[in-house]
């Protein structure tokens, strides 16, 4: 085992974005796993033996955006969503967030509930149907017209999903695994 060496930021950028590529990935094989910057630097470092004494936050996104470039290369989901600010502080997501983590969790984790796989596949179908249909309404919008129905049955709507563990709110819409 080589001994630490401490280096420049510039030196070291792509030793620790193929080392942050592949810790991501490890934390992607577990369901609702997240890293916090802190932990995904020193292991970049613990993990290349290469460290530097500028602090993380002068660094981690320019490594971060390398694993983003190679994410997308690769057509791999973004392993970055994955990082977090801080433990427990990313309580309240926004949606793309969590549906780029749980593509994360599908391509990589083994442990995610069939149910939640269910819920997320109706969810998508339900988005596609909808986006076919507005598609369609838009090219024939400016040819025909569209008859009016006098009254509309509402669809049947799809369970609420947790934003944060992905299974299904209870009524009171509060999850029962996170509160």
């Amino acid at each position: 085992m080589t001994a630490e060496r401490w280096v420049g930021v510039s030196e070291a950028a792509g030793a620790w974005a193929d080392a942050a590529h592949d810790i991501l990935t490890q934390v992607a094989g577990h369901h609702l796993a997240v890293i916090t910057r802190a932990d995904l630097a020193e292991q970049v470092q613990s993990r290349t033996q290469l460290r530097t004494r500028s602090p993380y936050r002068t660094w981690i996104g320019s490594v971060l955006a390398m694993v983003v470039t190679r994410a997308h290369a690769e057509a791999l989901p973004p392993l970055t969503s994955l990082v977090v600010h801080r433990a427990g502080g990313d309580v309240e997501t926004e949606e793309s967030v969590t549906q780029a983590r749980f593509a994360c969790y599908r391509r990589y984790a083994d442990d995610i509930p069939a149910d939640v796989i269910a819920l997320a596949d109706a969810e998508a179908r339900a988005k596609e149907a909808e986006a076919e249909e507005a598609t369609r309404a838009r090219r024939t919008g400016s040819r025909t017209r569209t008859p009016r129905i006098s009254k509309q049955t509402a669809p049947e709507e799809l369970p609420k999903i947790c934003p944060t563990c992905f299974v299904q709110l209870p009524a009171s819409g509060v999850c029962d695994e996170c509160g």
